[in-house]
């Protein structure tokens, strides 16, 4: 029997659109795959990164919060120091008070030990530096001159000075009379108490 020579080979009826799908199917399989695992990937990605960012926002609002606390802390700190050298300011000023004022009543208490009946005083002025002056009134000139003795011979006071002397006429309502009086102006130095002991324990015994 002879061939049959018009033997046609197998003939391919699809589509060419699908003939080269059937083609590259694999190829584009794998592409597909690779974009999907990609955009997976990318998605994984972004919320854990958003995930990371919203984690890392609480952490500055805590610490920002942590801040402000702190801050308020370090303004109470402030604060109080403020308060602190402000009381401390007053109890300085307040011992200086009390020193000044305990050392205005020994020097009236020695004054008043060296007062005479016909001497009064008007005004007396105590600097730090431990000098006086006062302005006093008597009936004569000899009366200031026995009030300054009495002064010196107290043992403390020293350098006492005449500043000025004037002559007054003093009224008296009860008696209805006018008197002549001194109005005087001494100046001295006050010594301390322990300068004046210091001084006695130094004198020589014959």
């Amino acid at each position: 029997m002879a061939k049959n020579r018009n033997v046609i080979s197998d003939i391919n009826l699809l589509p060419l659109e699908y003939r080269e799908k059937e083609k590259f199917s694999l190829p584009r399989m794998f592409v597909t795959v690779l974009i999907i695992l990609l955009f997976t990937a990318s998605a994984y990605l972004y919320f854990y990164l958003q995930s990371e960012i919203q984690i890392k926002e609480n952490e500055v609002k805590n610490l920002e919060t942590q801040l402000k606390a702190v801050e308020k802390v370090i303004q109470e700190v402030k604060d109080l120091e403020k308060d602190r050298e402000e009381l401390s300011q007053r109890v300085v000023i307040i011992e200086s008070l009390i020193t000044k004022q305990a050392r205005l009543t020994r020097v009236l208490g020695d004054f008043s030990e060296t007062a005479l009946p016909e001497v009064w005083l008007n005004n007396l002025n105590i600097s730090a530096n431990q000098t006086f002056n006062f302005s006093a009134n008597t009936f004569n000139n000899y009366l200031i001159a026995l009030y300054m003795n009495t002064l010196k011979d107290h043992g403390r006071f020293d350098a006492i000075e005449l500043i000025n002397i004037n002559k007054q006429t003093t009224k008296i309502p009860e008696q209805d009379r006018d008197i002549d009086t001194v109005n005087f102006q001494l100046s001295g130095v006050f010594i301390p108490s322990y300068r004046v002991l210091s001084n006695e324990s130094n004198i020589p015994v014959k």
